[in-house]
Protein backbone atom coordinates (compact mmCIF):
# COMPACT_ATOMS: atom_id res chain seq x y z
CA UNK A 1 0.00 0.00 0.00
CA UNK A 2 3.44 2.20 1.07
CA UNK A 3 4.91 1.59 -2.57
CA UNK A 4 1.50 2.74 -4.63
CA UNK A 5 0.91 6.09 -2.10
CA UNK A 6 4.34 6.79 -3.21
CA UNK A 7 3.23 6.14 -6.52
CA UNK A 8 0.87 8.37 -6.34
CA UNK A 9 2.57 10.61 -5.09
CA UNK A 10 5.12 10.63 -7.63
CA UNK A 11 2.91 11.97 -10.26
CA UNK A 12 1.17 14.35 -8.64
CA UNK A 13 4.58 16.23 -6.80
CA UNK A 14 5.49 16.23 -10.66
CA UNK A 15 3.25 19.08 -11.45
CA UNK A 16 4.71 22.33 -12.71
CA UNK A 17 4.32 24.86 -15.06
CA UNK A 18 2.87 23.17 -18.06
CA UNK A 19 -0.24 22.41 -16.20
CA UNK A 20 -1.00 26.20 -17.16
CA UNK A 21 -0.49 25.51 -20.66
CA UNK A 22 -3.00 23.00 -20.84
CA UNK A 23 -5.84 25.11 -18.55
CA UNK A 24 -5.40 27.65 -21.04
CA UNK A 25 -6.16 25.65 -23.93
CA UNK A 26 -8.99 24.16 -22.61
CA UNK A 27 -10.43 27.43 -21.57
CA UNK A 28 -9.92 28.69 -25.17
CA UNK A 29 -11.41 25.41 -26.28
CA UNK A 30 -14.55 25.56 -24.38
CA UNK A 31 -15.18 29.27 -24.79
CA UNK A 32 -15.16 27.95 -28.53
CA UNK A 33 -17.14 25.12 -28.28
CA UNK A 34 -19.67 26.63 -26.13
CA UNK A 35 -20.34 30.13 -28.69
CA UNK A 36 -20.42 26.95 -31.81
CA UNK A 37 -23.74 25.55 -29.96
CA UNK A 38 -21.55 22.49 -28.62
CA UNK A 39 -21.01 21.25 -32.44
CA UNK A 40 -18.87 18.12 -32.02
CA UNK A 41 -16.68 19.32 -34.94
CA UNK A 42 -15.85 21.53 -32.45
CA UNK A 43 -15.82 19.64 -29.68
CA UNK A 44 -13.01 21.24 -26.81
CA UNK A 45 -10.49 18.58 -28.06
CA UNK A 46 -10.31 19.22 -31.58
CA UNK A 47 -9.41 23.05 -30.51
CA UNK A 48 -7.07 22.58 -27.70
CA UNK A 49 -5.06 19.54 -28.41
CA UNK A 50 -3.40 21.78 -31.70
CA UNK A 51 -3.20 24.56 -29.96
CA UNK A 52 -1.13 23.10 -27.16
CA UNK A 53 0.85 20.73 -29.86
CA UNK A 54 1.65 24.01 -31.58
CA UNK A 55 2.59 26.15 -28.79
CA UNK A 56 4.85 23.25 -27.52
CA UNK A 57 6.38 23.13 -30.91
CA UNK A 58 6.89 26.94 -30.33
CA UNK A 59 8.73 26.59 -26.73
CA UNK A 60 10.74 23.40 -27.74
CA UNK A 61 8.25 21.31 -24.86
CA UNK A 62 8.78 17.94 -25.53
CA UNK A 63 5.78 15.61 -24.62
CA UNK A 64 7.47 13.58 -21.93
CA UNK A 65 8.04 17.00 -19.81
CA UNK A 66 4.27 18.18 -21.18
CA UNK A 67 2.98 15.20 -19.24
CA UNK A 68 5.26 14.89 -16.20
CA UNK A 69 4.22 18.62 -15.69
CA UNK A 70 0.86 17.82 -15.90
CA UNK A 71 0.70 15.33 -13.09
CA UNK A 72 -2.38 16.37 -11.15
CA UNK A 73 -4.32 16.02 -14.21
CA UNK A 74 -2.84 12.57 -14.87
CA UNK A 75 -4.03 11.49 -11.44
CA UNK A 76 -7.26 13.03 -11.39
CA UNK A 77 -8.22 10.86 -14.32
CA UNK A 78 -8.56 7.82 -12.05
CA UNK A 79 -11.03 9.71 -9.43
CA UNK A 80 -12.87 11.32 -12.33
CA UNK A 81 -13.68 7.96 -14.00
CA UNK A 82 -14.93 6.58 -10.54
CA UNK A 83 -16.80 9.34 -9.85
CA UNK A 84 -18.98 8.64 -12.50
CA UNK A 85 -20.39 5.73 -10.93
CA UNK A 86 -22.31 8.18 -9.07
CA UNK A 87 -25.42 9.14 -11.97
CA UNK A 88 -25.11 5.28 -12.91
CA UNK A 89 -26.11 4.57 -9.44
CA UNK A 90 -29.26 6.64 -9.68
CA UNK A 91 -30.57 4.24 -12.91
CA UNK A 92 -29.94 1.13 -11.82
CA UNK A 93 -33.17 0.02 -11.14
CA UNK A 94 -33.49 -0.15 -14.69
CA UNK A 95 -30.75 -2.62 -15.00
CA UNK A 96 -32.59 -6.02 -14.25
CA UNK A 97 -35.04 -5.57 -17.30
CA UNK A 98 -32.16 -4.88 -19.98
CA UNK A 99 -29.52 -7.26 -18.05
CA UNK A 100 -29.31 -10.16 -21.43
CA UNK A 101 -29.38 -7.59 -24.53
CA UNK A 102 -26.69 -4.94 -22.55
CA UNK A 103 -24.35 -8.10 -21.41
CA UNK A 104 -24.08 -9.11 -25.41
CA UNK A 105 -23.74 -5.85 -26.37
CA UNK A 106 -21.13 -4.97 -24.12
CA UNK A 107 -19.25 -8.06 -25.03
CA UNK A 108 -19.67 -7.89 -28.99
CA UNK A 109 -19.08 -4.12 -29.00
CA UNK A 110 -15.64 -4.24 -26.66
CA UNK A 111 -14.66 -6.92 -28.92
CA UNK A 112 -15.37 -5.43 -32.13
CA UNK A 113 -13.65 -2.66 -31.06
CA UNK A 114 -9.92 -4.10 -30.01
CA UNK A 115 -10.26 -6.40 -32.94
CA UNK A 116 -10.96 -4.14 -35.58
CA UNK A 117 -8.06 -2.04 -34.51
CA UNK A 118 -5.45 -5.11 -34.16
CA UNK A 119 -6.74 -6.65 -37.67
CA UNK A 120 -6.15 -3.06 -39.24
CA UNK A 121 -2.52 -2.87 -38.03
CA UNK A 122 -2.05 -6.01 -39.52
CA UNK A 123 -3.71 -5.25 -42.36
CA UNK A 124 -1.60 -2.09 -43.22
CA UNK A 125 1.30 -4.25 -42.29
CA UNK A 126 2.49 -1.79 -39.39
CA UNK A 127 5.21 -2.76 -36.54
CA UNK A 128 4.00 -4.92 -33.68
CA UNK A 129 4.76 -1.98 -31.30
CA UNK A 130 1.92 -0.05 -33.57
CA UNK A 131 -0.19 -3.23 -32.70
CA UNK A 132 0.48 -3.36 -28.79
CA UNK A 133 -0.06 0.90 -28.68
CA UNK A 134 -3.34 1.11 -30.53
CA UNK A 135 -4.74 -1.94 -29.00
CA UNK A 136 -6.66 -0.58 -26.35
CA UNK A 137 -7.42 2.62 -27.93
CA UNK A 138 -11.23 2.16 -27.60
CA UNK A 139 -11.06 2.40 -23.65
CA UNK A 140 -10.92 5.03 -21.36
CA UNK A 141 -7.15 6.44 -20.84
CA UNK A 142 -6.34 5.79 -17.00
CA UNK A 143 -7.33 1.92 -17.62
CA UNK A 144 -5.72 2.09 -21.48
CA UNK A 145 -2.24 3.74 -20.29
CA UNK A 146 -1.95 0.59 -17.49
CA UNK A 147 -2.73 -1.60 -20.28
CA UNK A 148 -0.66 -0.64 -22.80
CA UNK A 149 2.33 -0.10 -20.29
CA UNK A 150 1.85 -3.65 -19.27
CA UNK A 151 2.00 -5.22 -22.96
CA UNK A 152 5.04 -3.02 -23.65
CA UNK A 153 3.11 -0.20 -26.07
CA UNK A 154 3.75 3.59 -26.36
CA UNK A 155 1.67 5.31 -24.28
CA UNK A 156 2.52 8.91 -26.41
CA UNK A 157 0.69 6.66 -29.34
CA UNK A 158 -1.92 5.46 -27.56
CA UNK A 159 -2.91 8.89 -26.38
CA UNK A 160 -3.57 10.55 -29.80
CA UNK A 161 -5.03 7.48 -30.65
CA UNK A 162 -7.51 7.29 -27.75
CA UNK A 163 -8.30 10.69 -28.29
CA UNK A 164 -9.03 10.14 -32.02
CA UNK A 165 -11.10 7.32 -31.28
CA UNK A 166 -13.64 9.23 -29.03
CA UNK A 167 -13.55 12.26 -31.64
CA UNK A 168 -14.55 10.09 -34.60
CA UNK A 169 -17.13 8.63 -32.08
CA UNK A 170 -18.88 11.81 -31.20
CA UNK A 171 -18.79 13.08 -34.43
CA UNK A 172 -20.60 10.29 -36.14
CA UNK A 173 -22.71 8.67 -33.73
CA UNK A 174 -25.28 11.51 -34.27
CA UNK A 175 -26.37 10.39 -37.86
CA UNK A 176 -25.44 6.58 -37.12
CA UNK A 177 -28.58 7.15 -34.16
CA UNK A 178 -30.43 9.25 -36.97
CA UNK A 179 -30.28 6.49 -39.90
CA UNK A 180 -30.71 3.70 -37.57
CA UNK A 181 -33.64 5.49 -35.85
CA UNK A 182 -32.28 4.78 -32.42
CA UNK A 183 -34.01 7.09 -30.22
CA UNK A 184 -33.50 5.58 -26.42
CA UNK A 185 -30.97 7.62 -25.01
CA UNK A 186 -30.17 4.93 -22.38
CA UNK A 187 -28.62 2.45 -25.63
CA UNK A 188 -27.61 6.01 -26.96
CA UNK A 189 -25.65 6.09 -24.51
CA UNK A 190 -23.84 2.92 -23.93
CA UNK A 191 -23.09 3.14 -27.37
CA UNK A 192 -21.04 6.15 -27.17
CA UNK A 193 -19.53 5.27 -23.83
CA UNK A 194 -18.14 1.52 -25.14
CA UNK A 195 -17.10 3.11 -28.36
CA UNK A 196 -16.08 6.62 -27.17
CA UNK A 197 -15.01 6.28 -23.57
CA UNK A 198 -14.86 9.24 -21.86
CA UNK A 199 -15.39 11.36 -24.51
CA UNK A 200 -18.33 10.04 -25.53
CA UNK A 201 -20.03 9.76 -22.03
CA UNK A 202 -19.35 13.59 -21.78
CA UNK A 203 -20.92 14.25 -25.04
CA UNK A 204 -23.60 11.94 -23.41
CA UNK A 205 -24.11 13.41 -20.17
CA UNK A 206 -25.08 16.80 -22.16
CA UNK A 207 -28.03 15.17 -23.67
CA UNK A 208 -28.93 13.66 -20.27
CA UNK A 209 -27.61 12.64 -16.89
CA UNK A 210 -29.48 8.53 -17.86
CA UNK A 211 -27.97 8.98 -21.01
CA UNK A 212 -24.23 9.89 -19.41
CA UNK A 213 -25.02 7.03 -16.70
CA UNK A 214 -25.35 4.41 -19.39
CA UNK A 215 -22.17 5.67 -21.35
CA UNK A 216 -20.82 5.05 -18.32
CA UNK A 217 -21.26 1.54 -17.85
CA UNK A 218 -20.85 1.09 -21.31
CA UNK A 219 -16.98 2.52 -20.60
CA UNK A 220 -16.65 1.25 -17.22
CA UNK A 221 -17.08 -2.58 -18.50
CA UNK A 222 -15.45 -2.33 -21.40
CA UNK A 223 -12.75 -0.81 -19.76
CA UNK A 224 -12.38 -3.53 -17.34
CA UNK A 225 -13.24 -6.65 -19.59
CA UNK A 226 -10.35 -5.10 -22.02
CA UNK A 227 -8.18 -4.97 -19.02
CA UNK A 228 -8.31 -8.97 -18.33
CA UNK A 229 -8.73 -10.10 -21.66
CA UNK A 230 -6.40 -7.82 -24.05
CA UNK A 231 -3.33 -8.93 -21.76
CA UNK A 232 -3.97 -12.44 -22.59
CA UNK A 233 -5.09 -12.45 -26.11
CA UNK A 234 -2.81 -10.23 -27.30
CA UNK A 235 0.01 -12.85 -27.76
CA UNK A 236 -2.31 -14.45 -30.95
CA UNK A 237 -1.71 -11.02 -32.94
CA UNK A 238 2.13 -11.01 -33.18
CA UNK A 239 4.16 -12.55 -35.16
Amino acid sequence: MSEILAQQWQIISSTSWPLLLTLAGFAIAWWTYNRSGRASLLHPLMIATPLIYFTMQIIDLDFAAYYSGNGILNWLLGPATVALAVPLSQQLRQLPAMFKPLIVALLLGGLFATLSALLLVKLFGLSDIVLLSLAAKSVTSPIALSVVEQIGGLTSLLAVATMITGLAGIVVAKSIFHLTQLEDERWQGLILGVTAHAIGTAKAFESSPRCGAFATLGMGINGILTAIALPLSIGLFII
